[in-house]
Parts: C-alpha cells; sequence; structure tokens
C-alpha cells in the first residue's frame, strides 16, 4: 500500500515559508531520510520530534500533522505486502470491529456455509433486503437476514471504515 507524507520544517513554516519533502514510506531510517534532509537544524538527540510536522499526505485513511512519523513508518513497513485498503480488510482476523459488514461473495457457497436447510434461506431472504440477484456481495444483518451489496456500495464501505480498519490492523501486526 502506498504511504506518502509531505514533512516540512515546523521552525520555516512558522516563519511563513512552507518548505519540506514528500517522501514514500515505509523508509531504511527516518531521521537519515527524511529529517535530515529538511534542513532541522539539529540531531535525533535535540529532538527532531517537536521541529517538523505532516503537512500533507496520500493514502487511504487519515494522518494526522501530529502522526507520529516513526510509528507512521513502521506501518507503512507492515503494509507492504498489501496493495488496498480492501487487502487489508481480507486480512483481518476480526472484521466486525472495523465497523463494516462482514461480506461474502454472492455465491452458492455462501448459502451452503451459512444455513443449515433451505427453510432458514428462504426466511432469511424473504425478511432481508436483496437490491438486486446480480449484486457481488452480500451480509446478513443485525436481524441474520441476507442483505445484498453492490461492487460500488462495498468499496464506499471499506473507505467509509478505513481509518478503523487500519487501527484493527495495527493492534492484530504491531
Amino acid at each position: 500500500m502506498k504511504i506518502n507524507v509531505f514533512v516540512s520544517n515546523l521552525a520555516k513554516y512558522n516563519d511563513g515559508e512552507l518548505t519540506g519533502k514528500w517522501t514514500t514510506l515505509p523508509v531504511d531510517d527516518v531521521n537519515k531520510d527524511i529529517l535530515d534532509k529538511i534542513d532541522l537544524g539539529g540531531d535525533s538527540k535535540h529532538g527532531y520530534h517537536d521541529e517538523w510536522f505532516i503537512s500533507d499526505y496520500e493514502a487511504p485513511f487519515k494522518i494526522s500533522e501530529y502522526t507520529d512519523l516513526y510509528q507512521l513508518n513502521e506501518l507503512a513497513e507492515a503494509l507492504e505486502d498489501y496493495d488496498t485498503i480492501e487487502d487489508v480488510y481480507y486480512a483481518l482476523d476480526d472484521r466486525e470491529a472495523t465497523g463494516c459488514e462482514d461480506v461474502y461473495d454472492f455465491d452458492d457457497d455462501f448459502f451452503d456455509t451459512m444455513f443449515l436447510s433451505k427453510q432458514e434461506v428462504a426466511r432469511a431472504v424473504f425478511f432481508g433486503d436483496i437490491h438486486n440477484w446480480l449484486d457481488p456481495y452480500i451480509f446478513l444483518n443485525g436481524y441474520g437476514n441476507c442483505e445484498s451489496m453492490t461492487e460500488y456500495d462495498f468499496q464506499n464501505m471499506l473507505k467509509d471504515h478505513a481509518d478503523e480498519i487500519i487501527d484493527e490492523f495495527k493492534m492484530e501486526n504491531i
């Protein structure tokens, strides 16, 4: 997963000049590869921590200007094997913790796995909300009834819960 950050020099920003450097994470050494290159006028012993901030970013989740760059670099390293937030979502052990529905492919395997009888399937479909029988995804709502989901809805769900997906990923992997 691609994470780009624009790290800026806080002192120069306070003097009215926005300077900084775009960097793709992860890097080998945050101090050497990022902070030394934005002219902070100090070293790691004297506290890079107070002299820089993240003024912009490109990532599928929110990054604050106060996000710890060292922890963000560690997260980026852990996310290197994932291309999209969808890949991260499917890798989670506890998807329900993200606030997302536990979504499945809308196919015969879903019905064979989730229900013991045809009567259960009929009840769940009748009381559920199947928007279109050609929708690619299906899930069980809070009442145990089937609801279908389009690809667009699925991607929006992931986008809307990206921060929670990343938080759960951090809890499970870092």
